[in-house]
């Protein structure tokens, strides 16, 4: 992993006063951007503090406006407030330029704030140029918004022979969990002090939006489309005050002296290089896209200088994609950006260690590591604080490694529990050895505290181990596991219906019926759960428990289900006419109705009944509109063979 030794560079950058005002850009321009980025963080507190009132209230506030929410259009379809907000920055960068990654995006205020305390003690971090792993955010880009598209019409098709169910689009605005899909408060500040601070200090300004941002994977080359840019008049004297003010890692100076203009895609429209020219020469105007760029006449070639030969290039590339597989999901609490935030490090960290080792001399932000080839107290504590950051990567490989093991032992052995298990052993002979086999590689994936490898206990990791347990008849432990996976994983409606039925099976009805109504209480919106539960009561004729399980009318709904079931279509029918009375907009249960009437006989009422579904079909949304659909249909062809069935007049 040599350092390239090459000076590609034909424009000088002069040597400039340390506290040269315009150089640091800290001016007008960086006051508008920032006061822009306060608006931001503002906006996100404000979107935060109404969900969390309103939780308690059932109010609903607005799906979260994160760009990788647009995952789920891609996958499933749902198009929410997130891939609205991505779609419209996409299609703004390819007119204004990369202007959201400096103005909007709050990891960026993060990394500017952090520069700053850096720059105020002192440090001006140096960025590293790599030109392989600044395509990493390009490829994750590609593998969450591109691959779900290519894996439904191409590999599974293809390579799996199956087709993926496709609903269509659907439009979810509106959530009542805002936080579903973000990180735990302590993995968000992890994250943020990794890819905000730390990034900055080993990578350079803009160190995590280089190598690990994943929408700039995108944002960069559709930048090359853009008509603002920051552009040169003949006032330039080749200063580079422009190239030491940008936190984008641009040479300025360069890009204008060739180009007339910055094209390079890693410039983020911040603006300080137009604060920090002193003869006023840049300025943010339109201009061509810059897919196939004229250099001025008699202008340079610039090429890049980087920090590594091909071969360093190659190797650190392979050791970036197996930290990222290490840290990706690692105990079920790494989000994909902070894995590649931690994989980036690992890897600079791995290349500097190298280099201190290998080289003569070495320093890092001022601090000599190696002189004449001794290492100082500098150099130890840097080569510690790589092998401590190298360990705890290969322990979340290791734990990784022994869960991904138990997962195929255990596969076709794990089901989800969606009834009481009987007691005694479900899994007998070859299967239940495999099943104590895979409960050991569970254990070895789990936390040093319990005898494990890992930092922490996996949720997913225990639930499937609860599930085996179940299998083996063992139901005790299994009400152990899935208790410790939801006090340490998000609350999941799925999680709490296996927990549900566990319970029915080992634990009196009373403390049942404890458990469940402190859920609901707590999870308003658990409508499975409900129906689940109150079904239970009423079938134990707990009309009482039933009522306070479900919320309002619905009781009599899930009781005439429950009499359905039983065959009673009497009292189906009279619990139905008192549900449709109190809810009238309900267009599956006139539809219900309906075909229970039409079994009684009672054709009339039947007809007024599937009348009243088509009215109210008009409040549905995509997927209850289709089932209702299929409903109507149903009750059409029975309601055909009754007049078959009848005698001619």
């Amino acid at each position: 992993m040599a350092c390239n030794p090459r000076t590609t560079t034909e424009v000088p950058l002069r040597v400039l006063p340390e506290k040269t005002p315009r150089v640091i850009g800290w001016g007008r321009r960086w006051r508008w951007r920032l006061t822009v980025l306060v608006i931001v963080q503002v906006a996100m507190i404000l979107h935060i503090l109404v969900w969390w009132i309103g939780l308690p209230l059932g109010w609903k506030t607005l799906s979260p406006v994160e760009p990788s929410e647009a995952i789920e259009t891609v996958a499933d379809g749902i198009i929410n407030a997130g891939a609205i907000f991505f779609a419209l920055a996409l299609l703004s960068t390819a007119v204004l330029g990369r202007w959201f990654c400096g103005w909007g995006c709050h990891v960026v205020l993060l990394q500017d704030w952090c520069l700053r305390l850096l720059r105020k003690a002192g440090i001006r971090p140096r960025a590293f140029r790599s030109r392989l792993l600044m395509m990493a955010p390009l490829a994750l880009a590609c593998y969450m918004f591109l691959w779900p598209i290519a894996y439904r019409l191409v590999w599974a098709p293809i390579v799996e022979g199956r087709t993926p169910a496709w609903h269509g689009f659907s439009l979810e605005l509106l959530t009542r969990d805002l936080w579903a899909t973000m990180p735990g408060f302590w993995v968000a500040v992890v994250f943020l002090f990794l890819c905000g601070f730390v990034t900055v200090y080993v990578l350079g300004a803009k160190g995590f939006c280089t190598y690990a941002c994943p929408y700039g994977g995108f944002f960069a080359p559709i930048d090359r489309l853009s008509l603002r840019r920051v552009t040169v008049s003949d006032a330039c004297e080749g200063c580079a005050h422009c190239t030491a003010a940008c936190t984008s890692n641009v040479r300025v100076h360069e890009q204008v002296a060739t180009w007339g203009k910055v094209i390079d895609v890693g410039c983020m429209k911040t603006t300080d290089c137009i604060e920090a020219c002193p003869n006023d020469a840049l300025a943010m105007q339109w201009s061509r896209p810059a897919i196939a760029p004229v250099r001025r006449e008699g202008a340079p070639r610039p090429s890049r200088t980087w920090d590594l030969s091909m071969a360093g290039e190659i190797t650190l590339a392979i050791v970036m994609i197996l930290a990222f597989l290490a840290w990706r999901g690692a105990y079920g609490l790494v989000p994909m950006l902070m894995s590649l935030g931690a994989a980036s490090v690992m890897t600079w960290l791995l290349w500097k260690s190298w280099r201190v080792l290998s080289d003569a001399h070495g320093s890092f932000h001022r601090r000599v590591l190696k002189k004449q080839g001794r290492l100082t107290g500098a150099g130890v504590r840097f080569l510690a604080v790589t092998g401590v950051a190298l360990l705890l990567t290969l322990q979340a490989a290791a734990s990784q490694g022994a869960g991904w093991r138990a997962d195929q032992l255990a596969a076709g052995l794990r089901q989800r529990v969606t009834a009481p298990p009987k007691r005694g052993a479900v899994l007998t002979g070859a299967e239940s050895q495999r099943a104590a086999e895979a409960l050991r590689w569970y254990r070895r994936a789990g936390s040093l505290w319990h005898g494990g490898i890992g930092l922490a206990d996996d949720p997913n990791h225990l639930r499937a181990a609860a599930r085996l347990h179940v299998g083996l008849g063992e139901l005790q432990q299994a009400s152990r596991l899935l208790d410790a996976t939801a006090a340490i994983a998000k609350p999941n409606e799925d999680l709490a219906e296996e927990r549900f039925m566990v319970r029915l099976a080992i634990q009196s009805p009373e403390d049942v019926a404890s458990w469940v109504d402190a859920v609901l209480l707590d999870q308003i919106d658990w409508h499975r759960l409900r129906r689940t539960s109150v079904q239970w009561a009423l079938s134990r004729g707990d009309l009482a428990l039933a009522g306070r399980l479900s919320s309002g009318p619905d009781v009599l709904k899930y009781a005439a289900l429950s009499a359905l079931g039983r065959g009673d279509l009497g009292v189906a029918v009279q619990q139905l006419n008192r549900y449709v009375a109190a809810v009238p907009g309900d267009a599956l249960a006139w539809i219900t109705l309906a075909r229970i009437q039409l079994a009684e006989g009672d054709v009339a009422a039947a007809d007024g009944a599937a009348a009243q579904a088509e009215s109210a079909a008009g409040a549905l949304d995509e997927s209850a509109a289709a089932d209702l659909q299929r409903e109507l249909a149903a009750y059409r062809a029975e309601r055909a063979a009754v007049e078959l069935r009848q005698p001619a007049p």
